[in-house]
């Protein structure tokens, strides 16, 4: 059984740096259980936001701790596109040898194009 919350959003800062968002923990999706609630935080343009599966991150034989500790330790390149790091996330937890599956998306806010003047 899994620890409520392991699977917390990342946000990777510009510099490369990842820590875990302070959300609201709910039940896991598709199970129909429970609700969720909303929240809304600001973002940098040039942070990364990653969503992952328990899978990414869940080993047999260890602790969520150590595999979530080795998600915040990742230090993306500076710049990094959200391709780019979503490659290096699956690369430094090994995802290809997952005993679950795993899906991850990564998202950066994209500023909107001004209106030109009429």
């Amino acid at each position: 059984m899994r620890a409520r919350g392991t699977c917390r959003p990342a946000v990777f800062a510009a510099d490369g740096q990842g820590e875990f968002l302070d959300v609201p923990v709910g039940p896991p999706l598709g199970t129909g259980l429970g609700g969720y609630e909303a929240v809304a935080l600001p973002f940098a343009a040039d942070q990364t936001v990653l969503l992952y599966t328990d899978g990414l991150v869940e080993r047999r034989g260890e602790d969520i701790d150590t595999s979530l500790a080795r998600l915040a330790g990742l230090r993306m390149t500076a710049g990094a596109g959200v391709e780019e790091v979503v490659d290096a996330v699956c690369a430094g937890l090994d995802a290809g040898s997952a005993e679950d599956d795993v899906a991850v998306l990564a998202a950066r806010r994209r500023p909107r194009p001004r209106p030109r003047p009429l």
